[in-house]
């Protein structure tokens, strides 16, 4: 067969490492042009869109409704016509997910079976989605037998009272292995004083109090009194030699989302180190998300949100964030 771009699904949010390839835009085979659509999968948060990167002929490999990994081959483009038994075969459906050829994700389908739905609910949708399974459930959708309602193993809680206070204090406790009285103490000195006089501090003072909070911070940098430098895990921000972060960006090592999301697992907890290298700049009201490493001389433009790594030697805009510009790196190390 003739050589081909392969196209991989793209890092869209910290939290998914697999995705669910929920629909293709062309037929396996096809010819497609540069720019337009070729798939769409879903995400814990959204459905992201993605286009053909140049023209091809389609060669998909992941069908519809199946799981796939962020980094994995969804398909691929031929350059000339392609026979059909050296590709993946896309199963036909007919339109209307008429039964027997509905595509329901993995995720969905736990759900249904988990919450005794009646699958009738979903006749309507070609491809059924964890979102659409929830979106049922909460609208008061009752199960198909009596008894069957009974949610098994990670099966999303009814919504309840909110939880806090207390409660809120034991489960912190646990997730740092610290008691109550230690907690407490290193939310009001900690988070809460020093977070609020590095917001007033002059420059001479402001990168001491950060260093006080636990942020790792090298030679020559600064840091905008306006900037979030975490809020609660410090130290995880590590910076490097003459790091420049501007006014109102945000640097966040964890997600900690409201309790029913986290319990249902629909949005898991998430705490991951930040790493911004020697030389790099974060933009005015940038965001950078948890896990991510800036590289080396790398620039975060002005309002883009960085949910992947950034290469050393790039600029990054938008979002989420992508390189759209590459710095010639200097030959010798250090310059």
């Amino acid at each position: 067969m003739a050589e081909a771009l392969e196209v991989v699904i793209p890092r869209e949010t910290v939290n998914d490492d697999v995705v669910t390839l929920a629909r293709w835009h062309a037929a396996n085979g096809e010819k497609v042009r540069a720019g337009v659509p070729l798939f769409e999968f879903e995400t814990s948060k959204t459905v992201i869109e993605v286009e053909a990167p140049h023209e091809g002929h389609l060669e998909i490999v992941c069908p519809e409704g199946e799981e796939i990994g962020v980094g994995e081959i969804a398909c691929r483009l031929h350059a000339q016509p392609f026979a059909a038994a050296d590709a993946a075969p896309r199963a036909a459906r007919p339109a209307g997910g008429a039964a027997g050829s509905q595509a329901i994700s993995r995720k969905a389908r736990l759900l249904i079976e988990e919450r005794g739905l009646d699958p009738a609910l979903f006749s309507h949708l070609e491809v059924v989605r964890e979102a659409d399974v929830i979106r049922v459930l909460e609208s008061g959708a009752q199960p198909a037998k009596a008894g069957a309602a009974k949610p098994g193993p990670g099966a999303p809680p009814p919504p309840g009272r909110a939880k806090g206070g207390l409660h809120d204090l034991m489960t912190a406790s646990r997730e740092r292995g610290h008691g109550p009285v230690w907690l407490a103490f290193n939310y009001v000195f900690r988070n809460w004083l020093l977070g609020m006089l590095v917001r007033v501090a002059p420059r001479g003072i402001n990168l001491p109090l950060h260093r006080l909070r636990g942020v790792k911070i090298g030679r020559g940098c600064y840091i905008d009194p306006t900037a979030i430098v975490e809020t609660a895990y410090p130290e995880n921000i590590t910076l490097g030699d003459d790091v420049r972060i501007t006014a109102g960006a945000i640097l966040m090592t964890h997600i900690k989302a409201p309790h029913y999301l986290r319990e249902s697992g629909m949005v898991p907890n998430v705490l991951k180190p930040i790493v911004l290298e020697d030389h790099s700049f974060i933009g005015v009201n940038s965001v950078i998300m948890p896990g991510v490493r800036v590289g080396r001389a790398s620039v975060v433009a002005s309002g883009a949100v960085v949910l992947a790594d950034v290469p050393p030697y790039t600029m990054v805009a938008g979002n989420p964030a992508r390189v759209v510009k590459r710095f010639p790196a200097p030959g010798a190390e250090g310059g």
